[in-house]
């Protein structure tokens, strides 16, 4: 998938919430045993800060996302 504001490549991968941890992983990333910036920082990902997540979405979810890490912009699906 291209990004759309600067038609780069994006990668693919899944946006994760655990808890208080709103991150990015990409898709052939190892599984977290533990949450911590440095655990998901360390498998590529990015941690997401003040992301708003509704109480019906509470919980762990795995949504497919593409990063484009040029301008810095996340695209996901929603359900």
């Amino acid at each position: 998938m291209n990004c759309p504001v600067c038609g780069k490549e994006m990668e693919p991968g899944v946006l994760n919430t655990f808890a208080s941890w709103d991150y990015f992983l990409p898709s052939d990333a190892p599984k977290l045993k533990w949450h911590t910036t440095r655990g998901i920082e360390k498998r590529g990902g990015i941690v997401l800060k003040d992301f708003y997540t509704s109480p019906k979405d509470a919980g762990s979810l795995d949504r497919p996302a593409w990063v484009c890490r040029a301008c810095k912009k996340i695209v996901m699906e929603y359900w």
